[in-house]
């Protein structure tokens, strides 16, 4: 009877050993089930965030400004006028030009805007005669702050510059991005000077845009907008700051 007892225990504490492995054992194991996904994920592997849902800017905290870089394009039209860029941005400026004829532009810009791409392309035009020319082109990177300028000159390269030459001249004002005005505002229609649109911050900043485009002129219409201020001169309707418009959304 004491040797069955005996038996019994040994019996009682093998299966107790038996268990505590194999529970230790799927304790360790280093693969792992995460939820949202079919596959088991390894230690030490790489995660597809995107296969369980979440995404880069869930994952990453975005420390940018929330300014992104714009394209500016100018042509002959635009010869004589100043723009506002930050770092960044692309210019594209577009010139007729007939190389057939022996002219060709002669084209400078300042060390602060780095040209990325320069290309012709011939009029293809159908009712364009063969030698009827096309368009110069030159992209350029906004690489330095302060202020810029691309020059460029129509002529034969062989001639000295008289000063009639058809010329493009073009000043970039490369704005600091800490200096941009960034809001959420109300355009607002004001009944001073003849009517005007203005733009009202949630802190009740005023807002007199030099460049408001037609289907932003609602009044009541909410907007984000990103702005350059404009202090070179004093706003005519004498209300709120003066500011030219770089990009602007709707909400909602």
């Amino acid at each position: 009877m004491k040797v069955e007892f005996i038996f019994l225990i040994l019996i009682l504490m093998l299966s107790v050993l038996v268990s505590g492995c194999t529970e230790t054992e799927s304790m360790t194991n280093n693969d792992a089930l995460l939820p949202g996904t079919d596959d088991l994920w390894e230690e030490g592997e790489e995660l597809d965030t995107e296969d369980i849902g979440i995404t880069d800017e869930q994952n990453i905290s975005n420390g940018g400004d929330g300014v992104e870089p714009i394209t500016l394009r100018f042509t002959q039209n635009d010869s004589g006028m100043t723009t506002n860029a930050i770092k960044g941005d692309t210019l594209i400026i577009t010139l007729e030009e007939n190389p057939t004829t022996g002219y060709s532009w002669n084209l400078s810009a300042s060390p602060g805007l780095s040209l990325v791409n320069e290309s012709y392309e011939e009029n293809t035009d159908e009712d364009k005669l063969i030698g009827a020319g096309g368009t110069h082109q030159w992209q350029f990177e906004v690489e330095e702050e302060e202020e810029q300028n691309i020059s460029a000159v129509y002529k034969r390269p062989w001639e000295d510059i008289t000063g009639n030459e058809t010329q493009f001249n073009l000043t970039i004002n490369v704005i600091p991005k800490d200096k941009l005005i960034k809001a959420n505002g109300t355009v607002n229609y004001i009944e001073l000077e003849g009517g005007f649109y203005g733009i009202t911050d949630k802190n009740g900043t005023q807002y007199d845009p030099v460049n408001l485009s037609d289907e932003l002129r609602k009044d009541g219409l909410e907007i984000f907008f990103v702005a350059y201020p404009v202090d070179d001169r004093a706003s005519i309707h004498m209300w709120g700051q003066l500011i030219h418009i770089r990009e602007a959304t709707v909400i909602g």
